[in-house]
């Protein structure tokens, strides 16, 4: 906006919108996990790159006009507003989808001095983990931990698992004699049976994806536990986040 000075941005790599705001989607209803990057608590939980960028001025140009600014620009560049409010001087929420790649943008424009923009890029957690590091916590504990991205309520093994997966073929390669359970968990966001059943397919397509590469799936067996097994506190994004999981269990 003209007359505005923008502040150095704050940037985390990998992250969530961290705000307490609960969104409306539609007129007098929240949103929910089958709106883009929202929970069913009405809370944007988008995960990426996480940009924040605050503009300041000594003289306002008022929020409407910041407002229609914003979203006149994001509508020319094939964007939408996710979010519905009764007014303008608010947090409203805007999604940016081409061929995929998801930015969404949180106006916050509240402020007398200024107003506050948030973008999210959506990608996915990388896990750096190596076939001798998971020997070494399996030994120690008797299971190691995975951070595999799955698209919301699917269990399909997505590409970017690529190098985890490999790690465990070479670990299960190394030691012909070692038999692991997959063990599948969630978060507490959504129903308690859902979660369980989807928490055992994506086990099941992890085991899927071990035999393919040469596994033999005598020695690799599935379980889905859903939310009944937390490590975290499932009141903060970042607790559900270790939370939604997949464990290799040493079986005896």
């Amino acid at each position: 906006m003209p007359g505005y000075k923008a502040q150095p941005p704050k940037v985390v790599e990998f992250g969530s919108y961290t705000e307490g705001d609960l969104f409306y989607c539609q007129p007098g209803k929240r949103c929910t996990s089958g709106d883009p990057g929202f929970n069913d608590e009405g809370k944007l939980v988008a995960e990426g790159k996480v940009t924040v960028q605050r503009y300041s001025t000594e003289k306002p140009a008022g929020t409407l006009a910041v407002f229609r600014n914003y979203e006149n620009a994001i509508r020319e560049m094939g964007g939408r507003r996710l979010t519905y409010t009764s007014t303008h001087d608010t947090t409203n929420v805007f999604l940016i989808d081409r061929q995929g790649a998801k930015v969404w943008i949180v106006l916050s424009n509240a402020y007398d001095s200024g107003y506050q923009l948030t973008y999210i890029e959506a990608k996915p957690l990388q896990q750096v983990v190596k076939a001798g590091q998971l020997a070494d916590a399996i030994h120690k504990q008797g299971f190691a931990t995975l951070y595999i991205n799955f698209d919301n309520n699917k269990s399909d093994v997505k590409p970017e698992a690529k190098p985890a997966m490999e790690e465990v073929v070479a670990l299960l390669k190394a030691d012909s004699v070692l038999r692991l359970s997959i063990e599948g968990h969630t978060d507490n966001v959504g129903n308690a049976v859902t979660n369980k059943t989807l928490s055992q397919a994506r086990a099941q397509s992890v085991v899927k994806a071990l035999v393919a590469s040469g596994i033999d799936a005598k020695r690799l067996q599935a379980k889905g536990f859903g939310s009944e097994v937390p490590v975290a506190d499932n009141r903060s994004e970042e607790g559900r986040a270790k939370n939604r999981r997949v464990e290799l269990v040493k079986l005896k």
